[in-house]
């Protein structure tokens, strides 16, 4: 009965750390989301809730400009995106979606949290937004750039594509 006990205490816990929920205060902390991956010098986090109704992504680049993250596809026409940058003490975030090689805001919003940050050479974006029509088979495909400047116009300096699977 003790060894049982102990074993259900220890599932718990384990049941706990998996169901635990990323935080968006534009810190990508260690263990915070189930993925993370880095390519072309941008990283890219992606959690989902242990509901699956809810995906929580995050994108860090080195850059004093905007960052960007889209999900749904690894092409940015027709993908949904979060675009963020700083400007002095002011956070501007849109939501918008891709148009051919161009992107316009949404009229709907998703978002359910956003927060942008930098920190010393990096700028770091985390949302969290419905997982329906994004997560597939378990996986999320993602798109990330980042650009050089406080706007939402301005060309990427980078950008590469994921897939996540959870």
């Amino acid at each position: 009965m003790k060894n049982a006990s102990i074993a259900l205490l220890l599932l718990m816990v384990a049941a706990n750390v998996w169901a635990q929920t990323s935080v968006a205060d534009g810190v990508l902390g260690a263990n915070e989301y189930a993925r993370t991956e880095t390519k072309a010098n941008i990283t890219v986090a992606a959690s989902l809730s242990s509901d699956g109704t809810t995906l929580y992504l995050a994108v860090k680049a080195k850059t004093s400009g905007w960052v960007a993250i889209g999900a749904g596809s690894q092409k940015m026409d027709s993908t949904f995106m979060a675009l963020a940058y700083v400007a002095g003490t002011t956070q501007t975030i849109t939501e918008e979606t891709g148009k051919g090689k161009s992107h316009s805001v949404n009229a709907e919003k998703l978002l359910k949290v956003a927060f942008v940050a930098e920190a010393g050479e990096f700028t770091t974006l985390e949302i969290a937004l419905p997982a329906s029509g994004l997560v597939k088979d378990k996986s999320v495909e993602l798109i990330a750039a980042y650009g050089a400047r406080d706007n939402r116009t301005s060309l990427h300096r980078g950008r590469t594509s994921f897939k996540l699977s959870f």
